[in-house]
């Protein structure tokens, strides 16, 4: 015996004047890490593939930003854009540790 049941869909009504919820921030919107901001820019190589790029610059003393722009040191390319924000994200961090730790020798 076989048992069918009918799916229903709940009504959901939306007040007038309602809001839209806040935008929640993402990867791609950029982030700080150890003083420095980092701000994903991976972009399409080809049909499906992406490579990771990442601007990271850091407040100088007369307000100016200094960039620097990052790029995987090995040729993987990625399938989403997320993934290679990602990893243009894991670039940078290993960047700023090592120009940290530079800084203290």
């Amino acid at each position: 015996m076989t048992v069918t049941r009918r799916l229903t869909r709940p009504i959901v009504t939306v007040a007038s004047g309602a809001r839209e919820a806040p935008p929640v921030p993402s990867p791609q919107d950029g982030i700080t890490y150890k003083g420095y901001r980092v701000e994903p820019g991976s972009y399409c190589v080809s049909t499906g593939a992406w490579f990771p790029r990442v601007v990271v610059s850091l407040r100088t003393e007369d307000g100016s930003s200094a960039k620097t722009q990052l790029y995987a040191t090995n040729a993987a390319r990625w399938p989403t854009r997320d993934e290679a924000d990602r990893r243009a994200l894991d670039v940078a961090r290993a960047w700023i540790d090592a120009a940290i730790e530079r800084q203290r020798d």
